[in-house]
């Protein structure tokens, strides 16, 4: 049951407000109210230059402003930064800074905003986090999504100072990042995680605790740490968060608290929301009756495609990778697919998006689809025969072993892959079956290589083409799949000047992994969000995995 504010704490708040003007609200607008949210997992660090885990990153991006934020269509709006410019060459981008974005901390733990307890966030202070990223001794994870700023690569390959990193500050309210070459991506890479400020002062204060535990870290967003716990042998485990009533003017913060339960599985997080004391709950799976009162938003963030094991000398013979390829009926899917999933010809899903659209409406997958040799890779039985017995007479094989395709749990009804499964048995004879494990499992086996057949989910870290394309460079991932000319592509496409000249790109980087037959793609699938009954605008970012609860309401 939702949680409404306390009386004492209102009157503090509302003390809080003569302060900070015009903060005042009613419960009709669906604001001061307590938010809950089941999370898997312990944040391992709130360091945004460190932190990468799931649980770390929501946590992070409700306590954090970065110069920008983005909505789940990609767009970006502002956040700390007020205006900013690029220069002709694309190789300068200057920002003026807000002078209304505060840090906060709240050093008697009385929830108002006291004087000496708040200040402004300068330039110095993007600065200095950017410098932290490129500092070897942070060991930060994300340090290439930043290889376009000037001396980046240089200070990877250590022959410059993590200080030479081209970002500078020549006031306070004024940034300037300098770029080795253009890149149409760098502004939506400052909206990402790693990208928000971090206070010098405050950091080195912290004697090397910054961001592990609930008195090292300070809040530039929407909510601050009150209290966070975390027991690995207790199940009572929390990170609590309240409003930064220093951040309130600007952009109003509709939740007055958060309360993040820490899970041990998956399992506990649904069951959690299932017993009311959950707010929103992500599911692979919809459950129409079940949650047929439910707030529901729908993401078709996802390619699954089957990925077979580099190592196995048969099945992973080209020409059998193809017979599978073109051996899946997927017109015959129509009809038969529940809501969360569709045929998938293309490598990027159609919740991708470019250009404010669908990447799909730009580049349809039939066209990323056509083979080498000029046909459509679809369901052609003769041809997924041809392909088969070339292949068992170049291996001298009379027939392949039966196996299991490795699947991760909770991911997708499985039933739907004997649609599969089953075309492959008519056309060449033998037998696969499915094989279901918990998630864990299911990735360490992948890098393990201990499998023959899975398959894979395949999305991006944020909401751009090249990002999916990504998994697929040469020695960034854990299928075993390389193709120098990929890379190359790739490289291209990350020093584009504008995004308008890689459409076609793209599209030549899709049929390239496509033609390598090494991530057969089958399904999209969809991803949801599902509220309580009552709540609204909780945003959801499916690549990132993050929850943002800023302009989270509920309406009884």
């Amino acid at each position: 049951m939702k949680k409404i504010f306390s009386v004492l704490s209102a009157l503090i708040l509302a003390s809080s407000c003569v302060f900070f003007a015009g903060c005042s609200e009613t419960k009709s607008t669906g604001s001061d109210f307590t938010f809950d949210y089941a999370m898997v997992g312990n944040p391992e660090s709130l360091d945004p230059q460190y932190a990468s885990d799931t649980s770390s990153m929501t946590v992070i991006g409700n306590l954090f402003t970065g110069l920008f934020t983005m909505d789940d269509n990609g767009v970006l709006s502002n956040g700390v930064a007020e205006d900013y410019s690029i220069s002709n060459d694309g190789l300068t981008y200057k920002f003026k800074l807000r002078s209304d974005c505060y840090w906060f901390y709240d050093k008697n733990e009385d929830e108002a905003v006291d004087e000496g307890e708040y200040f402004p966030v300068t330039a110095h202070d993007f600065v200095f986090a950017f410098q932290r990223i490129f500092n070897p001794e942070t060991c930060s994870p994300h340090r290439e999504t930043f290889l376009c700023i000037k001396n980046a690569k240089d200070i990877i390959a250590g022959s410059a100072d993590y200080k030479s990193i081209g970002v500078s500050a020549t006031s306070d309210s004024e940034l300037v990042f300098e770029l080795d070459y253009p890149s149409a991506g760098f502004l939506s890479s400052l909206a990402s995680s790693s990208a928000m400020p971090c206070n010098e002062e405050f950091f080195y204060n912290t004697k090397g605790r910054y961001g592990l535990d609930d008195k090292s870290i300070i809040s530039n967003g929407a909510f601050f740490v009150r209290q966070w716990f975390y027991d690995p042998y207790g199940h009572d485990n929390f990170v609590y968060m309240q409003r930064n009533l220093a951040n309130n003017k600007y952009d109003k913060i509709y939740p007055v608290a958060l309360n993040f339960y820490i899970k041990d599985n998956y399992e506990e997080s649904v069951e959690s929301f299932s017993n009311g004391d959950s707010d929103v709950l992500i599911s692979f799976i919809n459950d129409k009756k079940k949650y047929k009162d439910n707030n529901i938003k729908k993401y078709d963030n996802y390619t699954l495609g089957i990925i077979i094991n580099s190592d196995n000398p048969r099945y992973n013979n080209l020409n059998i990778r193809k017979a599978l390829a073109y051996g899946i009926d997927k017109e015959s899917f129509e009809g038969k697919l529940s809501d969360d999933l569709q045929a998938a010809y293309g490598i990027i899903p159609p919740g991708v998006s470019f250009l404010n659209k669908s990447y799909r409406e730009l580049n349809s997958e039939k066209i990323a689809a056509i083979s080498m040799e000029g046909t459509t890779i679809d369901y052609n039985p003769e041809l997924a025969v041809s392909f088969y017995e070339q292949g068992m007479n170049v291996m001298n094989l009379q027939s392949l072993e039966n196996i299991k395709i490795l699947v991760p749990e909770n991911l997708m009804d499985t039933d739907y892959l004997h649609l599969v499964t089953q075309s492959w048995q008519t056309l060449f004879g033998f037998y696969i079956g499915i094989e279901e494990v918990a998630e864990d499992e299911y990735y360490q086996r992948i890098k393990d290589k201990d499998y023959t057949m899975a398959v894979y989910p395949m999305t991006g870290d944020y909401n751009n083409p090249i990002a999916v394309l990504e998994n697929f460079e040469s020695g960034y991932n854990n299928i075993g799949y390389s193709n120098s000319k990929l890379d190359s592509l790739i490289s291209e496409l990350r020093n584009l000047d504008n995004y308008n000249n890689g459409i076609q790109k793209y599209l030549e980087a899709e049929k390239i992994i496509l033609n390598d037959f090494s991530f057969i793609p089958v399904f999209y699938k969809s991803e949801y969000e599902i509220m309580g009954t009552g709540n609204d605008d909780i945003f959801y970012d499916p690549f990132t995995k993050q929850l943002f609860f800023r302009h989270a309401k509920y309406f009884e």
